[in-house]
């Protein structure tokens, strides 16, 4: 296996090396490879399918956000369902299971992604898919 060397600064090593230890990796290389493979995946989910299923989390301040992320539902058929929850004082949790072509589930992506007050999108490719 070949050799790559990456800077980290000290509080993401520190980071990874708890994680490393809390997970039981073998190596902090072995969990390095986990998160990468992560990455590798969602960032080429869409490379081979024309049409995908996909669970999408999205993280945002309490406010406006609730009502543009509201709005979506109406303007794509491919959000099969919605669930709202309020995590604390400050932030809420938005969950879509969404299907369809991979170019429109793109589209919705870049729309959360607009919507002001969103911190995270996180997202599951669904086995199978349609």
């Amino acid at each position: 296996m070949p050799i790559v060397s990456v800077s980290l600064d000290g509080a993401l090593l520190r980071s990874v090396d708890e994680i490393a230890r809390h997970r039981n990796y073998r190596s902090r290389s072995e969990a390095v490879r986990e998160a990468l493979r992560e990455f590798v995946h969602a960032t080429e989910w869409d490379r081979n399918a024309a049409r995908a299923s996909i669970i999408l989390a999205v993280l945002y301040e309490k406010g406006n956000p609730k009502a543009d992320l509201a709005i979506l539902q109406h303007r794509f058929d491919e959000i099969r369902t919605m669930l709202h929850t309020h995590l604390d004082d400050r932030n809420c949790l938005q969950i879509f299971v969404v299907e369809g072509s991979t170019s429109r589930l793109k589209e919705l992506i870049a729309h959360i992604r607009r919507v002001k007050g969103v911190k995270v999108i996180k997202f599951i490719e669904a086995a199978g898919g349609p």
